[in-house]
């Protein structure tokens, strides 16, 4: 080595690291627009099915995951609805029933705030996987908050990278979740919204039905039970009367739905029941 290698070594060294250094910022700038174009394909979508498959794959993007899911938290403090992006339909087949929320789930329902960790296994949280369940290590959890309550959860799994989720990921993500709560929260508005709208529509139909009709036969009511099983999104409808000959008891006069041909026709007495 001469004497003039080593600032000539110095500059090559300082190269590298502006050149690494800039290769940091543009991933960083790559990684900011793709959260921008997620928050905006998630805030145009009305549909609250939608809203929710678009976080989970918007989620899975921009954390780099093999894996995401949105678990929704049902009134029972449990996993109501798993959401899920990755799995092929065989891998979802094989693993059974989807996961209600206990373990390393349940840690991040019981203490809404976001969890990484290097390897799922080690942790004394984790309860395992079932059989058929794909390898999972690297695990990366953010809470979905929607106003003073807590709607659900985005879980990540295995870094396509093959490193740890880092403190970038979790407020990447974390600023996902902002979003997504906020698109939620209108898909909810606009599905209230349309089922008033559609309601009232219903309400009108019937009472011009009933006002055309010289008494209120079957078919009437039939219709009534028709638009109520659409609207409320119910497996069965039945329109229940009290006879009219004096007995005390009450008729299904017709049903909509499961089981509408053993409803129809079935008598009971009054007492204690829900529709007296």
């Amino acid at each position: 080595m001469t004497v003039g290698d080593g600032p000539q070594l110095s500059i090559e060294r300082l190269m590298a690291q502006l050149v690494e250094q800039a290769g940091q910022i543009l991933s960083a700038q790559h990684r900011l627009q793709r959260l921008l174009d997620a928050n905006r394909t998630i805030v145009s979508e009305l549909s609250l099915p939608a809203v929710l498959r678009q976080i989970v794959e918007s989620a899975r993007e921009t954390a780099g995951a093999q894996y995401a899911a949105l678990g929704v938290i049902g009134s029972d403090g449990l996993l109501e609805e798993l959401i899920h992006a990755g799995m092929d339909d065989a891998t979802v087949a094989a693993i059974g029933d989807l996961p209600k929320g206990r373990g390393l789930l349940g840690a991040l329902i019981e203490h809404p705030v976001p969890i990484r960790l290097p390897r799922i296994t080690d942790d004394s949280r984790s309860s395992g996987f079932p059989a058929g369940h794909p390898p999972m290590t690297t695990f990366l959890g953010v809470p979905i908050r929607n106003r003073d309550r807590v709607f659900g959860n985005l879980y990540h799994t295995n870094r396509l990278d093959d490193n740890d989720f880092t403190a970038e990921d979790e407020e990447l993500i974390s600023a996902l979740a902002a979003t997504a709560s906020i698109a939620i929260e209108n898909a909810r508005l606009y599905e209230e919204s349309r089922q008033r709208q559609e309601w009232l529509r219903a309400s009108g139909e019937i009472s011009r039905n009933l006002l055309l009709s010289e008494d209120t036969d079957i078919d009437t009511l039939r219709r009534i039970a028709v638009s109520v099983k659409r609207l409320a999104a119910a497996d069965v409808v039945s329109v229940v009367l009290p006879l009219l000959r004096g007995e005390s008891e009450l008729e299904v006069v017709t049903a909509v739905g499961i089981g509408q041909e053993d409803l129809t026709g079935l008598r009971y007495p009054p007492d204690d029941s829900i529709a007296w």
